[in-house]
């Protein structure tokens, strides 16, 4: 039989909550806005960019939020030990606080966490072993979270998308023991930092196991060995990912990127070792490196106001077409570069979703082949603009190496103390111009 969180044994009250101050972040107060907002909303949609995997992570023992922590894992642990001798309780309370971190990870994120609870997987999937997690501990654990209605669950299995882990997501009655974990949680900095996605068995068996002395496994090593001596929230490594090749995808990921910075601004409120940040990014980027890598063209100063006056749009529409710009973009044979009538469905339908109306859609587009007639639209651009962008974010983080510097990729921009934003602007312009054969871009500052 089991027993209810909320009973008078558990520890982690709301009380003591209230008195924990999570570190990293210049005004906790917006750490609790977002948690407020967060806490009304429906469940995550229940869709691949909505999923994220289990993760090893850690709270360091100086965080405000370790006690808690660990008394929560305690608590748990003890609810669900049973018959388990030393060894395999501690086995136990470990497999607890990795559950505990990543079910604070997607209640911010705003995600479900796929967990396998199929007993073939943990002799298959090489994170599993790798992790040494265990089937009967995570079946145990998953299953008390249910059975206390902690979480909400979506069964795993084949369906014709393919194959899915089982899918949780944290209710309000753990979510607000939970809240305090994620920007202080860290994941180990440890390889591989070159991954791929979706590659075929041989492209992914080459990229896992590339040479020592391969220059961007030497690159990524050197940027992580950096990064491993500094702090700032949601530390973890930063990868560079392929989508299905070495010429697809190519962006550089890291946990800290995920932390909400739109309708509630977290993110830009963190600290990189204890000092505020800003972050400095390319202005309309992927529609500026097709126009600069196959043309030779420089976009203008503001692209997207000058669509919007073409429309007939107020600036303040300029969200929509960027939104228009970056599916039209990215829709189609990102292989050979070639459009097709498909291709420009599937960016109406994807503009749709945001709701947009296929008479705004039309117009948008008109107005963008106008004002840029060579912009490759619907022919796939997305995936090679996120190879280039990562290439050029990855050259601006080694630059930053050499002088002390901090930067923290964020998809097209990097975060950096705000004392080095001068820095910044100067190298990312300079950076993009080697890259583009001396084509000029445009770059912007982004301040709490």
């Amino acid at each position: 039989m089991t027993r209810d969180i909320n009973d008078n044994n558990c520890l982690a009250t709301k009380d003591f909550l209230a008195a924990t101050v999570p570190m990293r972040t210049e005004e906790p107060t917006t750490l609790t806005i977002l948690c407020r907002k967060l806490s009304g909303h429906p469940l995550p949609t229940d869709e691949k960019d909505h999923h994220s995997f289990l993760t090893p992570m850690l709270v360091q023992t100086s965080c405000h939020s370790s006690d808690a922590l660990q008394q929560l894992t305690n608590y748990f642990t003890e609810q669900t030990r049973g018959n388990r001798n030393k060894p395999q309780t501690e086995h136990l309370r470990r497999h607890w606080g990795y559950v505990l971190l990543n079910l604070s990870r997607v209640s911010l994120q705003h995600r479900w966490l796929l967990v396998s609870l199929g007993r073939s997987s943990y002799q298959q999937d090489y994170w599993l072993q790798r992790y040494e997690l265990s089937y009967r501990l995570m079946v145990d654990i998953v299953g008390y979270l249910e059975a206390n209605d902690l979480i909400d669950k979506r069964k795993g299995g084949k369906f014709n998308s393919g194959a899915t882990y089982t899918r949780i997501h944290p209710t309000f009655a753990l979510k607000q023991h939970l809240w305090q974990f994620y920007l202080d949680a860290e994941q180990p900095i440890e390889g591989p930092y070159i991954t791929i996605n979706k590659g075929t068995d041989a492209t992914k068996e080459a990229i896992y196991n590339l040479p020592d002395d391969h220059p961007e496994r030497m690159q990524m090593e050197l940027i992580n060995d950096f990064l491993r001596g500094h702090t700032w929230a949601c530390k973890g490594p930063v990868k560079l990912t392929y989508n299905t090749s070495i010429v697809g995808g190519g962006r550089l990921v890291t946990p800290y990127q995920s932390l909400p910075d739109r309708r509630i601004r977290l993110r830009i409120r963190t600290l990189i070792d204890e000092q505020p940040i800003c972050e400095v990014d390319y202005n309309a980027n992927h529609l500026r490196l097709n126009l600069a890598l196959l043309h030779n063209q420089h976009a203008g100063e503001t692209p997207y106001e000058d669509i919007c006056d073409i429309a007939g749009f107020e600036h303040s529409r300029r969200a929509q077409v960027k939104a228009f710009v970056t599916r039209a973009l990215g829709s189609g044979n990102n292989t050979l570069l070639q459009g097709s009538e498909d291709s420009r469905e599937k960016a109406m339908r994807a503009c749709n979703s945001t709701g947009m109306s296929n008479k705004v859609f039309e117009t948008i587009e008109h107005a963008t082949l106008k004002r840029f007639p060579k912009l490759g639209l619907y022919k796939g651009w997305g995936l090679h603009a996120q190879n280039l962008e990562g290439q050029i974010l990855k050259d601006v983080m080694l630059e930053g190496i050499k002088e002390d510097i901090v930067c923290l990729p964020v998809h097209d921009a990097v975060a950096v103390q705000q004392q080095h934003q001068q820095w910044a602007k100067e190298v990312m312009l300079e950076t993009w111009q080697e890259h583009l054969d001396g084509v000029r871009t445009k770059v912007k500052v982004d301040l709490p």
